[in-house]
């Protein structure tokens, strides 16, 4: 090589190095983007507002992020309602026939303007809730709209997992639990009716597994796939029926859930009870005493019961539940 291509070589080299080190200088400049939120669906804070702020969870805020259309003026929502992935916020219950229990019918009432009283929030962290929007309500007490698991990240709001909720909203608590490897939401919720003081009232307890990332409303199978009840348990019930005597037969129902990785076991008694009406002073009589427990397991397809309520076993033909 001469002399002349040795040089212009060795500067073609040194060119190449400069231009490599500029690249590298460039590449450590550049701006790093935020990752992209994965959420079902997302709303922005405003930058001057923290995390942790109270205000984040405010429950215009939180109608907004739920619901597809909602006027924060107004409160109103467009019909028909949907959730903020377009989804129609409808409840489907077992028909007639499909399950050995069905619950009773009850009428939706008109949808009104929101109002904070139609917002259900529990906290799990700082920054991440379980919320339930009331959207419509209907005539024996229960209550529909989404339910969600809400995440404020520095971003904005992140809605994690979603999902349409009937329960009944009166003293609500949510919580999620972890049964069988699936995270499960539990609603507790009463309905109270009557003049009497107290009122007759009645505890629910709706359970909805986690699938993925929509709570799912599935009811509860026998071990052998049939369809046994919704999955909605009565922590109370009363009962009456007229007896041929003229005498009336009152049913008292209690129930309590405990909650185990391996199953939510649902201890139950109930207490038949004769009394004349014609003697209103007279103590009753006892019947009829019973009690029993069930276990509910959830698995990744099914949640499944081991046997029926000793409501069901032990309410005779022509006794009817005591309902708002």
């Amino acid at each position: 090589m001469t002399s002349k291509g040795f040089r212009g070589a060795h500067a073609l080299r040194w060119l190449l190095v400069a231009l490599g080190v500029a690249g590298l200088s460039c590449k450590h400049e550049a701006p790093v983007r935020e990752p992209v939120v994965r959420a079902l669906c997302f709303s922005e804070l405003p930058s001057s507002m923290r995390v942790v702020s109270p205000a984040v969870w405010k429950p215009e805020a939180l109608f907004q992020l739920l619901i597809n259309g909602y006027d924060p003026a107004t409160g109103r929502v467009p019909l028909p309602p949907t959730d903020c992935m377009g989804t129609p916020i409808l409840w489907q219950d077992p028909a007639p026939g499909e399950c050995a229990v069905t619950e009773p019918e009850s009428a939706p009432l008109p949808i009104q303007p929101l109002t904070v009283e139609e917002m259900i929030i529990t906290e799990m962290r700082l920054d991440l809730k379980l919320v339930w929007a009331i959207v419509r309500r209907y005539s024996n007490g229960e209550a529909i709209g989404p339910v969600a698991l809400v995440e404020a990240t520095p971003r904005g709001l992140a809605v994690r997992a979603l999902g349409t909720l009937k329960a009944l909203p009166k003293s609500a608590r949510l919580r999620l639990e972890r049964i069988g490897g699936i995270e499960v939401l539990l609603v507790d919720g009463e309905r109270c009716w009557g003049n009497d003081d107290p009122k007759t009232c009645q505890r629910m307890v709706r359970i909805m597994p986690l699938r993925g990332n929509r709570f799912v409303a599935e009811p509860l199978v026998s071990t052998d796939g049939k369809c046994m009840q919704p999955a909605n348990i009565a922590l109370s019930r009363n009962g009456t029926q007229t007896l041929s005597s003229k005498w009336v037969r009152k049913y008292e129902f209690t129930a309590a859930l405990t909650v185990a990785p391996d199953g939510i076991r649902v201890a139950e008694q109930i207490a038949a009870k004769d009394s004349d009406p014609r003697q209103p002073s007279s103590p009753a009589r006892l019947f009829r005493k019973a009690q029993d427990e069930r276990l509910i397991q959830v698995n990744q397809s099914r949640m499944s019961v081991d046997r029926p309520s000793v409501w069901t076993q032990l309410l005779e033909p022509g006794a009817t539940e005591v309902l708002p």
